[in-house]
């Protein structure tokens, strides 16, 4: 029997992580070697320049730009578009935040492992009893529809983000995208892409288009939802599974792609307000913004953010809203970076912060890039 201990060693890298929050994430930290602080950020920046791309409007005039347009990992940065979907419909009334769904059906969407423990973060948070697979004991329980929508940006739940796509569907996902300035994001199954690391053997043939590994993906997640079979099949493969990022990143490294300009004017329109409906930016809002509201600068109304990671890429969306009316926006895109670094994403955190409330990061930033 592949047990929970097993389950999670066997996986504690795959898919789309959060970033961890510890409290006080914005505050000052003393000087430390690597990237332990948002100056040791700043330096991997300088170093890996051409493994960044950003693009950051502080409100103030103040603009910095990196390789923008070119086309990077997002990593779970993309389910600011799920987000908006949610909040659209929410707006539209076609969705009722306080529905009660059932958990089982919410699971089906999680094959077990691939993302860094996160569902199984949101089950204990909730007080969930769970089995030794890491899902819900009592599959029948329910929670309200907003709570799911919470676990996706709060934990970075990867089955919360592929329920609300299949039951909104991709056409709805991309015209809040539209309306946020994102025109045609890299929409795919966060399931599929774990199932494909688990079985390889359904995966396109290397140098495939992208295209046809998301229609892999997507008909794997299908298959995992429908039927009992081959979700056994799963769970027996799992255990000899790539297990290390190095393993890992020939497939991972195959994941959503998009570029720092695009994930910025989400970001941007979703905290200055020009996101339709209006009904909908209430909603975004909260969902985005109670992470790091204990880290909102004085004369900050709050602070926007959806991060990511996967092995290799760490990946950041972040706004600023400030209560004269200005808004900065930053979107952070970094690939290459080595295992030892992810422990230290309180303080990139801290560095997005610093860069889009503070001139003098701004310009520290500007210096390391270059440009």
């Amino acid at each position: 029997m592949l047990t929970r201990r097993r389950l999670l060693t066997t996986t504690a890298f795959a898919g789309s992580a959060a970033l961890l929050l510890p409290a006080g994430v914005g505050a000052a930290a003393p000087a430390a070697p690597g990237t332990g602080t948002p100056q040791g950020w700043l330096d991997w920046l300088a170093a890996h320049r051409d493994s960044v791309g950003l693009m950051l409007d502080d409100g103030t005039g103040g603009r910095v730009r990196h390789r923008p347009h070119a086309e990077q990992l997002l990593a779970s940065t993309i389910k600011v578009v799920h987000l908006a979907a949610y909040a659209t419909a929410v707006g539209h009334g076609l969705l009722d935040p306080r529905e009660r769904i059932r958990i089982g059906d919410w699971e089906l969407h999680h094959p077990y492992v691939g993302d860094g423990g996160a569902h199984l973060q949101v089950l204990r948070s909730l007080g969930i009893e769970t089995n030794e697979l890491g899902h819900a004991a009592d599959p029948d329980q329910r929670i309200e529809l907003d709570t799911l929508v919470a676990a996706m940006i709060d934990f970075s739940d990867n089955a919360a983000a592929d329920y609300l796509r299949v039951r909104l569907g991709d056409r709805a996902l991309r015209a809040a995208a539209r309306a946020g300035g994102w025109y045609r994001p890299d929409l795919r199954s966060l399931q599929g892409e774990v199932l494909l690391l688990i079985l390889p053997e359904y995966a396109p043939p290397a140098g495939a288009p992208a295209l046809l590994r998301r229609m892999a993906g997507d008909r794997l997640a299908h298959w995992f939802r429908v039927d009992p079979g081959f979700r056994e099949r799963v769970l027996r493969a799992i255990p000899d599974m790539p297990r290390t990022p190095a393993e890992q990143w020939p497939s991972t490294r195959l994941h959503a792609h998009g570029s720092a300009a695009e994930l910025f004017r989400m970001h941007h329109a979703l905290a200055a307000g020009r996101f339709h409906p209006e009904s909908a930016l209430p909603i975004v809002r909260r969902h985005l913004e109670r992470a790091l509201a204990g880290s909102v600068p004085s004369g900050g109304l709050g602070i926007g953010f959806k991060g990511g990671s996967l092995p290799r890429a760490l990946t950041m969306g972040m706004s600023l809203r400030w209560a004269d009316g200005r808004t900065g926006a930053l979107a952070l895109l970094l690939t290459d970076v080595a295992q030892e670094h992810f422990a230290d994403s309180p303080a990139f955190l801290r560095l997005g912060v610093s860069v889009l409330a503070q001139p003098r990061w701004r310009d520290r930033l500007v210096r390391a890039l270059g440009d």
